[in-house]
């Protein structure tokens, strides 16, 4: 299939939310000719898109994995499902960096995704946000739009450049261990702490 229908095809699976066959028609145009600009940009779109999906996918697992564990305060691990869904996405923002290695967001979502996994991956991560403040000082001209983003990145950098003494570092609302629930007289409600997300307030990663 030449070059030209592949990216059709890819563009128009991607514009109407079908994600595996936008991946499938990427993979192979880019396995034709990965040099070629037009490619290596849909490419990087397509993976961008599935790395971004497939992250909200394992988060809400996650918190369903939280939900039905049991008692509040328990030590929880993740699933070989939710952890290697995790792997999944940090694979996919690699391959839009295979491509783009200056591509902020890539970069900003990498290290949320890698702090996510495991905050033993702490430094990792903080190496990436570095590496998204610096690609975006190369690629942004200087003004007010770089500023606002390079704001944005160091705002998110802090909050995980540290362990957060609010929820002893687990990420998970200390009221309701992650949950998103509270029993009050026998009665299931949404946790007020943190709106029933189960995110700590304070360090905001789930």
């Amino acid at each position: 299939m030449a070059i030209e229908e592949l990216l059709r095809r890819a563009q128009e699976s991607l514009a109407n939310g079908r994600f595996p066959e936008a991946r499938d028609a990427a993979d192979e145009a880019f396995a034709l000719d990965g040099n070629d600009p037009q490619v290596r940009e849909l490419y990087g779109n397509v993976y961008l898109a599935h790395g971004i999906r497939r992250s909200g996918e394992a988060r809400e697992r996650r918190r369903k994995e939280i939900e039905g564990h049991g008692t509040p305060g328990e030590s929880f691990e993740d699933s070989e499902a939710v952890a290697a869904t995790f792997r999944e996405v940090v694979g996919a923002f690699d391959r839009v960096l295979a491509v783009d290695p200056d591509h902020v967001k890539a970069l900003s979502l990498k290290a949320q995704a890698l702090f996510r996994i495991d905050r033993g991956n702490r430094a990792a991560a903080l190496a990436a946000y570095d590496r998204a403040v610096a690609a975006l000082e190369a690629t942004v001209p200087a003004g007010a739009v770089r500023e606002t983003g390079r704001k944005n990145l160091m705002r998110d950098r802090r909050r995980i450049e540290a362990p957060c003494p609010a929820c002893d570092d687990t990420g998970f609302c200390p009221e309701c261990a992650g949950s998103g629930w509270r029993r009050t007289l026998g009665f299931r409600r949404r946790c007020e702490a943190c709106l029933g997300h189960g995110i700590c307030k304070r360090c905001g990663v789930l």
